[in-house]
């Protein structure tokens, strides 16, 4: 049984360099199918129809100003529709690769801890033969293996999960992830109240409430008292008042909404950098760690346990690196403002 163990943990490194010889996809080849989610195509459509009425009605010579007007909003709002469709997409696509990623990073753990395990038992029975251990400590090291036994298999499932829900999602097939590209990340720079203002604007909300308040505004100016009653203008002005209040209330509304984005950025950022500078410490303790197994100053078991040590911290910078990467995109989809090197693919 301690041969067949032993046979079990030195094949888990050659299983993981397995891994690493498959064909590995980058991020940006899953968001470049962003485009085929239903949400988009048909934001795009309603875009290419808005256009088309638009050019309609820009071309007809009976066309009246109200019309023109309206059509060219219908134009403005699709545009901002298919961009916010599409960006949204972005965002369940970067959701689902990260799933991917830490659940192969999991599995990783679990094969780890498992191996660990292993060699608990095998210790533990060592230590039965020779009289420094019960075998209670036996039967307790045997459950701890049992017990990672059923994690890894667990991981192993969640990873399964994982892989279809993105290839659903984006109809990419693939055997490895990998990294996000992390100088796009750490770049980015959070906006400014003036920056989120200007970009309330073009948001869908606000377009709809602005263009109700461009009609009214036509309205007021197409009526005069040669032909209009005096009641008919004082209804159109409040209902032009009535537009512009509620198209400050909802610039207000979606201004407070980005600054709560550009809020959650500016801590996804932190989070990330306090990640890596633990993950940077984790590799430098096995770094030392590995010194001493060399000078003969620890068990290989502890030292293992120092390596599980180091993949936790890997884990816990990739998943404040996902989130860095969800507030981005989150940023960009509720904004509408690309972000340098995150839309486009």
């Amino acid at each position: 049984m301690t041969h067949a163990l032993t046979a079990r943990r030195l094949l888990a490194p050659l299983l993981v360099a397995a891994l690493g010889l498959a064909t590995a996809q980058p991020l940006e080849d899953f968001l470049a199918r962003s485009d085929q989610a239903v949400g988009v195509v048909t934001a795009a459509l309603e875009r290419a129809d808005a256009e088309r009425a638009m050019q309609r009605s820009e071309a007809d010579p009976l066309a009246l100003r109200p019309e023109r007007v309206q059509a060219r909003q219908r134009a403005e709002l699709a545009t901002a529709q298919a961009t916010e469709a599409l960006f949204e997409a972005y965002v369940d696509v970067a959701a689902a690769y990260a799933q991917v990623r830490e659940a192969e990073l999991q599995v990783r753990i679990a094969e780890a801890g498992r191996a660990l395990a292993e060699r608990g038992v095998e210790v533990a029975r060592l230590r039965l033969e020779r009289g420094s251990a019960t075998a209670l400590e036996v039967q307790a090291a045997e459950t701890d293996l049992r017990e990672a036994e059923r994690g890894a298999n667990a991981a192993r499932d969640g990873l399964a999960l994982a892989t279809r829900n993105l290839v659903g999602i984006t109809g990419v097939t693939f055997d490895a992830s990998e990294p996000v590209a992390r100088d796009r990340l750490v770049g980015l720079d959070v906006p400014d109240d003036t920056a989120l203002e200007a970009a309330a604007l073009g948001t869908p909300a606000v377009l709809q409430v602005r263009h109700g308040l461009a009609l009214a505004e036509v309205q007021v100016e197409l009526l005069d008292p040669s032909f209009a009653s005096r009641s008919q203008i004082d209804q159109a002005e409040l209902q032009r008042a009535q537009a512009a209040a509620g198209a400050d209330e909802a610039r207000r509304g979606v201004t407070l909404l980005l600054r709560s984005r550009a809020n959650t950025l500016a801590s996804a950022l932190e989070g990330d950098r306090i990640a890596q500078d633990a993950l940077s410490q984790a590799r430098e303790r096995e770094d030392v760690e590995r010194r001493r197994l060399a000078a003969g100053l620890i068990s290989e078991l502890a030292f293992e346990q120092v390596q599980l040590q180091t993949l936790q911290a890997e884990l816990r910078a990739m998943q404040a690196e996902h989130a860095l990467l969800a507030a981005a995109l989150e940023l960009q989809a509720a904004t509408l403002v690309p972000l340098q090197g995150w839309h486009g693919f």
